[in-house]
């Protein structure tokens, strides 16, 4: 990746073409790679400390934490780390606490360059880390009043490393070891690192460059976290390949959209489902109508956006951002950070179905392990044959393969994605036949999984704080249907004897864990199912599925006790018949309404 990246930066027709655009600074490709490469022997002189003090072992890569918002310097410690041979752990900033001080153990960070707000998170875990000192912290801005001098800069430790003496020897890097490493969350609880190698990265950036017909002339937007598998897949590096350039957002605001696109003048971005949504509700309600926004846009003389690619948007959404803004097509992508399974949604494919699969390895399992037979649909598109159709979507694919690495330093997380020859993607889908074409459908997360916001996590991670939860004798925690994209999170509780569910309490108590005990904020029910007893299994495991299929879908199963919250909402509040009738009139609108039904 880093020669790559190298001969590209530096050949005549890109060196001075822009390649990175953020907050009004323009980076060319020459000085991109530049930056890289001071960073590269920042890299260098840091393992070469470990080496001798003995926490990097002399063939192992630098481990190097990147905690931060979306900066170039975010980039140019990729391209320095793909030219020095070491590899990046892209820490999610929702990480706090218990869980970032796990994280950086498990990937034996011993290099953190954190941004002047993440900082102090990491200086709070440094008791409960062995081997990591104020010393091997650097800040990415030191700007911020109060921060500065505290710990180096990166700046300060770059112009401390002298001459790189190695700068001129041909660094030997194997194509497949680990670049960046993405955190996804498991069955376990614990936060999994995916490796993603030169190999991969480099491989997306091509494939997507051309299924997308990108050229040097496109303009990428990039507001996904760069902790995030999706802005360096079908973000940066498709661009990269295309020898185009890009606009870079500190962090994703939808009210910031539409300035941006026409300022900067992009023609493609990435996206994950929920702020695609998000956007559109701006534009609606700045405009007023539908109608109103397309009128304003589609035509937009310095509107040039023509393509986006992502994941998680729903059929109806991606429709009307086509429309409101007159573009040629939505590539809506199904698949994961380890990337065994992926399929695109290309134009003409049939609507509610996430791609056409072309490789027969990849099959539907139900419970026992046995494929599932292809689903089948009425006239209106909706599944008749739900139960016998809709499984797990895994692929029959040996252990030992191009495409998932297995998770960084976490053998157990690894089998458990490995069973009986098939990789398990933790997804349920099923397989129609269409014209005698095999076509994907996406029916939510497996019971262990949450999918939220473009992200997965385990529901042990919910789990563990609504047992904590005081007052609560028994709790399981699950995904439900989103009016939008992805699933919202829910937990059922069984109160202890002689004790009741206070509402305005544990709103306050899931939020002081957000401030003090690392739980990541996308953790927090949507919904609060109170339960007098749970069905379990013989060895008292709480089961999970029936909670799941009923939802919050009071309509048709009356009698349950939900309290919920919206954004804004200071406290959870019981669901009424009334509030249920508004949520299921916006699943009606996003044409999601199928999922209250069954999911």
């Amino acid at each position: 990746m880093g020669r790559v990246f190298r001969w590209l930066a530096s050949s005549r027709l890109r060196r001075n073409r822009p390649f990175l655009l953020f907050e009004g600074r323009n980076y060319t490709y020459g000085e991109v790679a530049q930056q890289a490469a001071r960073y590269a022997r920042l890299f260098r002189a840091a393992k070469r400390e470990r080496v001798s003090d003995g926490r990097v072992g002399p063939g192992e890569q630098l481990a190097i934490g990147m905690y931060q918002e979306n900066t170039p310097e975010f980039v140019f410690a990729l391209f320095g780390a793909a030219l020095s041979g070491d590899v990046l752990f892209g820490i999610n900033t929702g990480f706090r606490g218990e869980t970032l001080a796990n994280c950086i153990k498990q990937a034996r960070i011993t290099l953190v360059l954190a941004d002047p707000t993440r900082l102090p998170m990491v200086e709070s875990v440094l008791p409960l880390l062995e081997g990591l000192g104020p010393e091997d912290l650097l800040l990415v801005d030191g700007a911020e009043e109060g921060v500065e001098g505290k710990v180096r800069t990166v700046e300060e430790a770059i112009t401390a490393c002298g001459a790189d003496t190695e700068s001129r020897q041909r660094t030997r890097i194997d194509i497949f070891s680990p670049l960046i490493v993405i955190y996804t969350s498991g069955t376990t609880g614990a936060p999994k690192g995916v490796p993603l190698s030169h190999f991969k990265i480099l491989g997306a950036g091509v494939i997507t460059k051309h299924r997308i017909r990108l050229t040097g002339k496109d303009r990428g937007y990039v507001a996904m976290p760069l902790f995030h598998a999706n802005a360096w897949y079908l973000g940066i590096l498709p661009i990269l390949m295309a020898g185009g350039s890009f606009v870079l957002k500190r962090r994703f605001s939808a009210s910031a959209f539409e300035e941006d696109i026409l300022e900067y003048g992009a023609t493609f971005m990435n996206y994950v489902g929920q702020p695609l949504h998000y956007i559109l509700h701006a534009l609606e309600s700045k405009y007023g109508t539908g109608e109103a926004v397309e009128a304003a846009l589609s035509r937009h003389p310095r509107n040039r956006l023509r393509i986006a690619h992502g994941n998680g948007a729903s059929a109806v959404d991606r429709e009307k951002f086509i429309r409101y803004l007159g573009m040629e097509h939505i590539y809506e992508a199904y698949g994961s950070t380890e990337a065994p399974i992926s399929t695109v949604v290309f134009p003409g494919n049939p609507g509610g179905s996430v791609g056409r699969l072309r490789d027969r390895t990849v099959v539907i399992l139900n419970a026992h392990d046995e494929p599932c037979p292809p689903g089948v649909a009425d006239g209106q598109g909706r599944l008749l044959n739900y139960e016998e159709a809709v499984g797990e979507i895994a692929k029959k694919i040996e252990r030992d393969n191009i495409f998932f690495d297995r998770y960084f330093n976490n053998p157990e997380a690894s089998d458990k994605k490995f069973r009986g020859g098939y990789f398990r993607s933790g997804d349920l889908g099923h397989i129609r036949i269409v014209d005698g074409k095999r076509y994907l459908y996406f029916n939510g997360r497996t019971d262990d999984w949450i999918r939220k916001d473009g992200e997965n996590f385990s529901a042990e991670n919910v789990l563990e704080y609504a047992l904590r939860l005081p007052n609560v004798e028994l709790a399981a925690a699950y995904g439900v249907p989103c009016e939008v994209s992805d699933e919202k999170v829910m937990i059922a509780v069984k109160p202890k004897e002689g004790t009741s569910f206070d509402p305005e309490a544990s709103f306050e108590w899931f939020m002081q864990q957000q401030k003090e005990a690392g739980m990541d904020p996308k953790w927090m029910p949507d919904y609060v199912r109170i339960v007098d007893a749970f069905v379990v299994t013989e060895t008292q495991k709480i089961v999970s599925r029936p909670l799941k299929s009923e939802n919050f879908n009071i309509e048709r199963h009356a009698g349950m006790r939900i309290y919920f919250r919206q954004r804004g909402d200071e406290t959870f509040r019981p669901l009424t018949a009334e509030d249920f009738s508004k949520i299921k009139k916006h699943f009606l609108k996003t044409g999601r309404e199928e999922l209250l039904e069954r999911y």
